[in-house]
């Protein structure tokens, strides 16, 4: 048996023989103890091995925010399996393209639906009456999980994580907000994506507790988990939003109560980060910039940053950031070029996609695609995606700055840019704006405002007001999402 603790697996289940009485999950009324979890892993684990389940052997299984989740995930690492949640809102045929590209040795769905592949029953009855023996835990180069992701191409990618990988992830994460075994942390976010995912194993490998919500369109049951003693929340800002509306902004009244909160997978304006600071002075409010290739790797905390809340912060513990530029040459600070991460949380690569995984990695470093630049201070100030670039007469423009520049403009409440095709220049930029109510758009006015701040050719040469800015996920980039 392996002493060293170095799977989330193996934290765990040591969490339980620690603390077996302590609660573990909290979902929908119900608590189940780290025994209680014990004991459900241990007989999940052993129905997967009377399926002929072997190390090594996928399980594709439903992404429910469920205790079936918990320990069927955790089952699948016990027993050396590689974990594949779905999302639950998959479309039947793509979910059906995953199946055939994972060829998994066992689905596990609820029978509510009729799937287009074989699969078992999970639930309640996916455990057998027996105990799984526990010869050995997985070691850290085995792959514990394949996550699907949409990349730019709008093509879903496999992620392969490794058990260091996620390990890493967790233990990084957990020294930065400092979570300890005395944490109780709300996780509203889905369970089968890499954000919400990273919460549960970062609280189980402690031996804290996790409070299962569906979602944020019931602030209530929020604010009941804080009074059962919730020290902490992870959400995405959107989430936020919903919150704030449906409590008429009186959020803060329970929120206070939370030692931390944790934020990512998409933007944070600056008035609401200010807002934040205001309303919640005490409590240490995170933000991560993260993939699922390379988890959570750089991390801001607003209190103690406030000077430097316009970049993503600095690197996580553990890691190491760097910008590159197209040649494979680390640059200095204050240049430009891509964020490439390195440490014990880089995936090994991608299912079944050599050249994907390839051309991933540089002189060893993972690729973000994502334009940024390090501040004298060693905070990293993005700029933009690889594949938003716009070419300007030979000069690269990137839409989030101008956009940026553009929403400062006191009639304007939102806009995006992008390229349009140029007869001379090639490309010239388009910017698509919303008015603030009851503003008139004046495209002269809002170019001498932005000749202020813009160099000529970064400003558009084509406006078009529209009634509102489609919102999409922003997945931190395309990258950790919700």
């Amino acid at each position: 048996m392996q002493h060293a603790v170095n799977s989330i697996i193996k934290g765990c289940i040591e969490a339980a023989e620690r603390t077996p009485q302590k609660p573990a999950i909290y979902y929908s009324g119900h608590t189940i103890s780290y025994k209680d979890l014990h004991e459900q892993v241990l007989r999940t684990a052993q129905s997967l091995h009377e399926h002929s389940v072997k190390r090594g052997d996928r399980v594709l299984f439903y992404g429910e925010k469920s205790p079936h989740f918990v320990r069927t995930y955790l089952a699948c690492h016990l027993v050396g399996a590689i974990a594949v949640p779905v999302d639950v809102q998959m479309p039947m045929d793509e979910l059906s393209k995953v199946y055939h590209r994972v060829q998994p040795a066992l689905a596990l769905f609820p029978a509510t639906k009729t799937w287009p592949f074989p699969f078992q029953e999970w639930g309640e009855g996916f455990m057998s009456d027996s105990r799984y023996p526990i010869e050995r835990f997985p070691t850290p180069d085995e792959v514990a999980d394949l996550l699907f992701t949409t990349g730019t191409t709008g093509q879903k990618k496999g992620v392969l994580l490794t058990h260091e990988n996620i390990w890493a992830g967790a233990t990084n994460s957990n020294i930065f907000i400092g979570n300890t075994s005395e944490d109780s942390e709300i996780i509203p976010l889905p369970l089968h994506h890499a954000f919400g995912l990273r919460r549960l194993r970062t609280n189980l490998m402690l031996g804290a507790s996790v409070h299962l919500i569906n979602g944020f369109m019931f602030p209530k049951q929020i604010f009941e988990a804080i009074e059962l003693g919730a020290t902490g929340l992870c959400m995405v800002p959107s989430g936020l939003e919903v919150i704030k509306k449906l409590t008429k902004n009186t959020y803060d009244a329970q929120l206070s109560k939370l030692s931390y909160i944790e934020f990512g997978s998409m933007p944070m304006d600056a008035a609401t980060k200010a807002e934040l600071m205001d309303k919640l002075p005490h409590t240490k409010l995170c933000m991560h910039y993260g993939l699922t290739e390379v988890a959570a790797n750089i991390f801001i905390e607003f209190h103690e940053h406030h000077n430097h809340l316009q970049t993503l912060g600095r690197p996580s513990p553990n890691v190491e950031i760097g910008i590159m530029n197209e040649s494979g040459k680390l640059l200095s600070d204050g240049e430009l070029g891509e964020i490439v991460v390195k440490g014990s949380v880089q995936t090994p690569g991608y299912w079944q996609d050599d050249e994907l995984s390839q051309s991933s990695i540089k002189n060893g470093w993972f690729r973000t695609g994502d334009l940024a630049l390090i501040t004298p201070e060693g905070f990293v100030e993005l700029k933009g995606r690889n594949d938003d670039v716009i070419n300007v007469g030979g000069k690269k423009v990137f839409p989030q700055e101008i956009e940026d520049t553009i929403n400062q403009h006191p009639d304007i409440k939102d806009s995006v840019c992008i390229a349009v095709t140029a007869r001379l220049l090639g490309e010239q930029i388009k910017a698509y704006v919303e008015m603030e109510p009851s503003k008139r758009f004046d495209k002269e006015g809002i170019i001498e405002y932005l000749r202020a701040f813009l160099e000529p050719y970064k400003i558009p040469a084509q406006f078009e007001v529209i009634a509102s800015i489609p919102k999409t996920s922003w997945d931190v980039l395309g990258n950790e999402g919700p």
